[in-house]
């Protein structure tokens, strides 16, 4: 690897003169953190909102486990979703950071 051609690091700044906002997903295993960054604020799910039990009584009885990885890779989807139609125009970029923003408020 060469060392020259690294990039250095962008500012947030810089990262938000592309985008407006950007997702980070932060996991246990168990625990699942979804982030919504946007140049006003951060949002964030709840501690519980999104847990998957790794118990035995769960290992033995998927029935649990597999909604809650199902409930966990739909936001996923919808997250990777969100970025794919980020191309569209700045106005409707906003319009839907608003919603989402709106959602969290309201829960």
């Amino acid at each position: 690897m060469n060392l020259d051609t690294l990039k250095k690091k962008r500012k947030a700044e810089e990262a938000f003169e592309e985008y407006k906002y950007v997702y980070g997903i932060i996991t246990t295993a168990t625990d699942w953190y979804f982030i919504l960054h946007s140049t006003e604020a951060i949002y964030y799910t709840s501690r519980t909102e999104y847990r998957v039990s790794l118990t035995e009584d769960a290992l033995e009885d998927p029935t649990e486990l597999c909604k809650s990885v199902k409930r966990i890779l739909e936001v996923i989807v919808g997250l990777l979703k969100d970025r794919v139609s980020a191309s569209d125009e700045p106005a409707s970029k906003k319009r839907r950071v608003e919603e989402k923003i709106k959602i969290k408020i309201q829960k």
